[in-house]
């Protein structure tokens, strides 16, 4: 058998599981420690009562009857409840109490799907526990935000949270809570696909059943069959396994379900994620009639919750079984309740960034499914309502979380501690660049979840919900402009084209299909087979064959791409048969959204040197370079002015070192002799971040880096920009993260190096990286590398800013094309697409 596969062997009168390694698991949390069972015992300290006291005492009794509501479902009156005995307890001085009180409010509030306030009480309920010297009951909490931030997708703090849980818990506390850690500790390995999540499941099902904690017990059950439900879902990455594996794992998914069920049955425990699941289970084998039945019930029993899944997506499992069924009209009705309620969830996520990102990938599935019902009920009926309510719900959920970022991108505002956590970041970065293995891994992650804490105070998440897009869209583009949006799904792609006329809808091959073209035409164009010319045109008939011929005349085309057509190299697809490239009719903008289009617009200005071009290249990258300044010699700071004195860098071990490229100076001449106005070279010791800063603040026209990119280490695919050493010998790097909080405000930044377009690509976010992060620190456009490019003369750079001219960023994606163009006629390796088709605008000219 498979190992990649094995099954756990199930057993009615054993909960023991064997180990086996799996992958990700959906999360439907409920609270790690329950409102009103009493998060540790009762231990007092400071100027809290004594056990035995009145006080004590009375507030303990006092706590019963908010617990009983909470087990109730009726998390509104048991919040007040807690907020009466919080206020209570502080004003007799139990701080014990408070603090307790204070924790339970964050699980009622947890409850209600309002995670920001119940984040907020988690926290302060452990800094509570913290200064009371109370570590089993912080341990509790530790526990609690860690559940959090699960629900949110956020899997690297929510696991750091329950490490530091795991690590602190002793005594009785330890005794009381451990199963339940374990058990969620178990949860987000087996999402991160880690295979000791077995031990820890095994572990936390053996204390469950010592405890004889039969809603624990049920809980992990239904959690290890959500993991093989995911497993053998043709919707996730398995969708190619064998039919015989995949019946197996939908076997094994069975048997764990049926035991949650036939557990909470029994014990008269909430029932609402049994049906959910049971009703996901009998859609993924087709019995789409049971389906129906199960969520039916799932969903009636939603309306007076019992538990802490999120109502949307009972609502959205059921939109999938009448999808399925063909009852489009019903499956939009639900869809378009999931979506709604989704909205209020997404909104109380916690105001991080990889919060916001998690909720715009949990809910990408929903706005799917409805776009796919609303354009199959449009094919039946022709009603064009219908397509502008999928226009507009494609692009509400595309890039929601940057038009957020770049809205409150004030360094001003940012909390007390995020400058020092970030820069602990960029040091655990550099550190797992030099090194590999655990120590490097644990520091990186413990460093990313230090900076989630600080930024868990920024305050509202989401921007409101951009409206009458198409209608606004419409009016902002010109007369010879065309906007194309695209929807990548499972069984059909779709693309929206609009102009200043109106819309239009295609129906486009599922993704699948168009996976296969655009590894074919991107692989064959950046290594120029032979066969580039043909996947070239193979794929612009794909996705722009059946355009009408008024969108096919525009010659400025934006477009809101999805998923793998960011690899794509638009510029050097081929009109069929055998025509010219697409650069040769058109100019191609990539935008993140049309809501964070709209928003651009609005608050556009112009940079404060219109005519000022910034050029940063050449840095000194090792020790061996001969312009390194010799010893005793005073140099440049390494850290922006945000930096603590007496906070300068250690000089590791190890030192990161790079090969210095020299031709980037040539390349920063050439494009400097090229552009008409003033301009600033930033070269050897002065390609410095203190430097650079000075340069930020004067908002150039352009910014262009001639640098080596890094890509982080792990699985994110970002790059990092690589300055010049800094005094202690150690590369400075520039990362995403820091850039994104900075204030840039340059027209256009020029990203030359290779790979420097590198970043993941996430659903409804899009894409990662430098672009993005330039674009949220207010950089008009971002021009960046798709593949390795030569390190030569800087001739396409040149060609751009000798059509881009002063004073007009504006015109750059007309600048790159007349590039490109340039190249083309040149002839020779220049005149190759796998040359000039590497580069692409994003950006909101």
């Amino acid at each position: 058998m498979n190992s990649q596969y094995q099954l756990v062997k199930f057993f009615k009168t054993n909960w023991e599981i064997f180990v086996l390694r799996f992958a990700g698991l959906l999360v439907c949390l409920v609270a790690l420690i329950p409102a009103g069972t009493g998060l540790a015992p009762a231990r007092h300290s400071g100027t809290s009562l004594q056990d035995g006291s009145n006080g004590a005492t009375a507030i303990s009794n006092l706590m019963r009857e908010p617990g009983g509501l909470f087990r109730a479902g009726r998390y509104q009156e048991a919040l007040q409840k807690y907020q009466s005995l919080r206020d209570v307890a502080r004003s007799q001085g139990n701080l014990d109490y408070v603090a307790r009180a204070t924790a339970n409010m964050g699980g009622c509030q947890f409850a209600l799907h309002q995670y920001q306030p119940a984040l907020r009480a988690f926290q302060d309920a452990y800094r509570m526990a913290l200064d009371a010297g109370d570590t089993g009951v912080a341990a509790a909490f530790e526990g609690n935000i860690a559940s959090l931030y699960t629900e949110m997708g956020n899997l690297d703090a929510a696991a750091q949270w329950m490490k530091d849980s795991l690590a602190r818990v002793s005594g009785k506390d330890r005794a009381d809570q451990l199963a339940k850690l374990q058990i969620q500790m178990a949860t987000l390995l087996a999402r991160q696909k880690k295979p000791e999540a077995w031990e820890y499941f095994r572990q936390g099902m053996a204390g469950a059943d010592r405890a004889g904690d039969l809603e624990l017990y049920a809980f992990a059950w239904n959690r290890i069959g959500e993991e093989y439900l995911k497993q053998a879902d043709p919707e996730d990455e398995t969708a190619s396994l064998d039919p015989a594996v995949r019946r197996r794992l939908l076997d094994s998914a069975e048997a764990a379900l049926l035991e949650a069920y036939r557990v909470r049955k029994l014990n008269h425990l909430a029932l609402d994620s049994s049906y959910r699941n049971l009703g996901r289970l009998r859609l993924a084998q087709g019995d789409l009639q049971s389906a129906a039945i199960l969520l039916d019930r799932a969903v009636e029993l939603a309306r007076h919750p019992q538990g802490l899944m999120p109502t949307w997506d009972i609502y959205h499992q059921r939109g999938l079984v009448r999808l399925r069924q063909g009852r489009l009209d019903e499956a939009l009705d639900d869809l378009r309740v999931a979506v709604k309620l989704g909205r209020v969830w997404q909104w109380s996520a916690p105001p991080d960034q990889a919060a916001r990102i998690g909720t715009e990938g949990w809910l990408s599935k929903v706005y799917g499914a409805l776009i796919e019902a609303g354009n199959l009920l449009y094919l039946e009926t022709g009603d064009p309502a219908l397509a502008r309510e999928t226009f507009e719900a494609a692009e509400e959920n595309r890039a929601g979380s940057l038009r957020s970022l770049v809205a409150r991108a004030n360094p001003d505002a940012l909390p007390a501690g995020f400058w020092e956590a970030l820069d602990g970041l960029e040091r655990a970065e550099v550190q797992a660049l030099r090194t590999t293995g655990g120590a490097a891994g644990d520091s990186l992650a413990s460093a990313r979840a230090r900076l989630v804490s600080v930024e868990a105070s920024l305050g509202p998440a989401w921007q409101t919900l951009p409206e009458k897009l198409l209608d606004r869209t419409r009016r902002a583009l010109g007369p010879d402009s065309a906007w194309f949006s695209f929807h990548l799904g499972d069984t059909n792609s779709w693309l929206w084209a609009v102009d200043q006329d109106g819309l239009a809808l295609y129906r486009l091959p599922s993704r699948d299909r168009i996976q296969a073209q655009i590894r074919a035409a991107t692989n064959s164009i950046r290594e120029d087979q032979p066969s580039a010319a043909a996947a070239g045109e193979s794929l612009y008939e794909t996705l722009f064959g059946s355009l009408a011929p008024r969108f096919r005349g525009r010659s400025r085309w934006l477009l809101a791409l999805d998923q793998e057509l960011f690899d794509v190299p638009l510029a050097a697809l081929r009109e069929p048969p055998g025509g010219r490239y697409l650069v040769e009719a058109h100019s191609t903008e990539v935008v993140p959204g049309a809501g964070y289009w709209l928003d651009a617009a609005e608050r556009r200005r112009p940079p404060a040197n219109p005519s000022l071009f910034v050029g940063v290249g050449d840095p000194i990258y090792n020790t061996a370079d001969s312009r390194l300044a010799p010893p005793g010699r005073v140099r440049h700071a390494a850290m922006f002015a945000f930096e603590l004195p007496g906070t300068g860098r250690p000089n590791p071990s190890g030192s990161l070192m790079l090969p210095r490229l020299v031709a980037s100076a040539v390349e920063l001449n050439a494009c400097a002799r090229a552009w008409k106005g003033d301009h600033v070279l930033l070269e050897g010791a002065q390609a410095s971040r203190r430097e650079l800063a000075g340069q930020f603040a004067r908002e150039p026209a352009v910014l262009h880096f001639a640098t080596h990119f890094l890509e982080f280490p792990g699985k994110q695919a970002d790059s990092m920009i690589a300055l010049g050493l800094n005094p202690a010998n150690e590369v400075d790097l520039l990362t995403p993260e820091e850039i994104a909080h900075r204030q840039v405000h340059a027209g256009l930044v020029v990203l030359s190096g290779c790979h420097s377009a590198a970043g993941e690509v996430l659903p409804g976010t899009g894409l990662l990286g430098l672009t993005r992060a330039f674009l949220a620190a207010g950089a008009g456009a971002v021009v960046s590398s798709r593949w390795a490019t030569p390190d030569d003369d800087g001739a396409l750079f040149a060609a751009l800013y000798a059509n881009l001219g002063t004073g007009t960023p504006a015109d750059a994606g007309q600048a790159l094309r007349a590039a490109q163009l340039s190249m083309i006629r040149s002839g020779g390796r220049r005149a190759l697409p796998r040359y000039w088709s590497a580069y692409f605008l994003v950006g909101n000219l």
